[in-house]
């Protein structure tokens, strides 16, 4: 049977999925609120491998100027991906961790799971920001999984922030 996996924020380059080995009944989808359709019909990004496909998407925090358009940006059904990735991403966009929590939950199928890699530099930041991230998982998915990130590094960020990355892993929990 064919699963799916979603990498959001997954850079132009899709950098984790194409380091990462996946079983051959997945197919990967990289999702990037940066990544254009001008981006890439200029043909400047990576070829992918055959198993993963490239989405753009967009990230409005609640009170955006923006605010008419539609609030939702991981352009996929419910109840369609077996993982979800967030490398390097939920710190950056602070005011949208609550959209992107519900948005990741709402895609994930039943028993499936979110990771979630962040930065901690030793300071009072970035303890905040793992303190709110985990606060607004548990919210939504319930337990949550949080210790320091072992490896292996797959991408630039990851290798940047080597010593001082943390691994948060939940699962949404089935219906009843």
């Amino acid at each position: 049977m064919r699963e799916y996996w979603l990498d959001v924020g997954a850079g132009v380059d899709a950098e984790h999925w194409a380091a990462t080995p996946a079983p051959a009944y997945v197919c990967r989808v990289a999702m990037d609120p940066l990544l254009t359709s001008g981006m890439a019909a200029s043909g400047r990004l990576a070829a992918l491998p055959p198993d993963m496909r490239r989405v753009g998407g967009e990230i409005r925090p609640e009170r955006s100027v923006e605010a008419g358009k539609a609030p939702s940006f991981l352009p996929f059904r419910s109840d369609v991906f077996t993982r979800v990735h967030c490398g390097f991403v939920l710190h950056l966009y602070l005011e949208t961790l609550e959209r992107l929590v519900d948005e990741t939950h709402w895609v994930l199928l039943p028993s499936g799971e979110l990771e979630v890699f962040i930065p901690h530099f030793g300071d009072v930041r970035s303890e905040q920001i793992i303190q709110r991230t985990t606060s607004q998982l548990e919210i939504r998915y319930g337990r949550v999984e949080v210790r320091r990130a072992a490896g292996p590094f797959t991408t630039f960020w990851a290798d940047l922030y080597r010593d001082c990355t943390y691994r948060l892993v939940c699962r949404k929990e089935p219906s009843k």
